[in-house]
């Protein structure tokens, strides 16, 4: 009769552990330990965790730039998980392994690849979507799994690969850019891009978005993203705009723009009146540049309408705040740089669920742990694509700051993706 209690005991201590251990550890090994009952000695077999050690996670940073932002952010997520893990009393230590692709699609493959060498199965970053393109290959190929806080081309929009974002894709976003262009009364648009997978993508949703909405796309200039001068490209904009004035008035043309050198571009487009005078579309390419109003003192004189991912504020965006101000110098995070935050604790806690180091395991792990967390940049339900599910977003203007007697950004209106409500805060002029 102690028999056969002693045998049920150690069957509801094997179903016990299993039940309790969470996702991570139905995958997980077993070993045989010796349990003492009372008149004998037991073999049972019970589930012990797959992970210990250090975990790499990987931080590629597109370009210089984003070390002193993102790199900011994914410092302080390493530390935050790692303390949690603390509390899990795992043997667990998270630890990152940074490297970056200096603004370029090819270092940006060298660097990947050098991680994946290194063991590393999960990476945060590349911010640029020409990045991503560029190493979306090797990253299915070898199953490692890729989480941009900034890619948001429409190119990439894949379906069961690697590569994850965490921004709302600008095929969503540019369905809210462009029926707000058009119902600023602008009918004709140029619209200008650099010549990579997030300019050509952009272009192809504003084509077709912008036609849906009642307007015209009348003419577009595709320019080489690697050019520090751009005085031809302003000339044959301000061609093609004069002759659109011509015909159907200055204040029914527009000009939207995907662009991270809009600033060195701009400079050349100020030799013309034409162009100073027309409003200009974009998004986060230019959108709340310090360097643009840095160069451009005068850029209040020239009406910019920006439209950019919101950051819902609640008590995880304060907590991240407070350490980031301390961390940066003062400097306020941005919408990309909470990704980054919240990209490194999703990667971390899919490696916890899955209980292995395991790329194909935590990239089906990852999109239920995403629906379940809310962090730094609110919710992160992923949609078919593993890209951010929804969004709200801000449109973003220069006016002249009356203090200062200097040039800044400012919320112009707001959108709600929900009800599709564009609520005007500086209205267009």
């Amino acid at each position: 009769m102690e028999s056969r209690g002693t045998g049920m005991l150690a069957a509801l201590l094997i179903v016990g552990l299993v039940i309790g251990a969470g996702i991570g550890y139905y995958a997980a090994p077993t070993k045989t330990v010796e349990v003492e009952v009372p008149g004998e000695t037991q073999t049972v077999e019970v589930p012990v965790p797959a992970l210990s050690g250090t975990i790499p996670i990987g931080s590629l940073y597109a370009a210089t730039g984003h070390i002193d932002t993102s790199g900011v952010a994914a410092a302080i997520a390493i530390e935050d998980i790692n303390a949690y893990v603390k509390t899990l009393g795992l043997d667990v230590t998270f630890e990152l392994v940074e490297e970056c692709a200096e603004g370029e699609s090819t270092i940006a493959l060298e660097k990947f690849q050098s991680m994946v060498a290194r063991g590393v199965k999960a990476i945060a970053g590349p911010n640029w979507s020409g990045q991503c393109k560029a190493i979306k290959d090797y990253a299915d190929e070898h199953h490692v799994v890729v989480f941009s806080e900034g890619s948001t081309s429409p190119v990439m929009e894949i379906a069961d690969d690697y590569i994850f974002r965490l921004p709302v894709t600008d095929s969503t976003q540019n369905s809210a850019l462009a029926p707000a262009i058009y119902g600023m009364g602008i009918e004709h648009l140029v619209i200008v891009y650099r010549n990579d997978a997030w300019g050509d993508g952009n272009y192809e949703t504003m084509l077709e978005l912008f036609e849906e909405a009642g307007g015209v796309v009348e003419d577009a200039l595709r320019y080489d993203a690697s050019k520090t001068e751009f005085a031809a490209e302003a000339a044959a904009l301000n061609d093609v705009v004069v002759q659109l004035n011509g015909l159907y008035g200055a204040d029914k043309v527009g000009i939207a723009t995907w662009s991270f050198e809009f600033s060195a571009i701009f400079a050349a487009c100020e030799e013309y009146p034409a162009l100073v005078n027309t409003i200009w579309f974009g998004s986060d390419g230019f959108g709340r540049n310090t360097v643009l109003l840095d160069e451009h003192p005068n850029a209040h004189e020239t009406r910019f309408q920006a439209m950019i991912m919101g950051t819902i504020k609640s008590s995880r965006y304060d907590a991240f705040e407070a350490k980031y101000l301390e961390r940066s110098g003062g400097r306020l995070p941005g919408t990309y740089t909470t990704h980054m935050y919240d990209i490194v604790w999703l990667l971390c806690k899919s490696v916890l669920e899955a209980g292995t180091y395991d790329g194909a395991i935590i990239k089906e792990v990852l999109p239920t742990v995403a629906e379940q967390y809310f962090g730094a940049c609110g919710w992160t339900k992923l949609n078919e694509y593993g890209d951010r599910a929804e969004s709200n977003y801000e449109l973003w203007t220069v006016a002249l700051n009356t203090t200062s007697g200097l040039p800044a950004w400012y919320i112009s209106a707001t959108y709600d993706s929900a009800s599709g409500a564009l609520s005007w805060l500086i209205p267009p002029t």
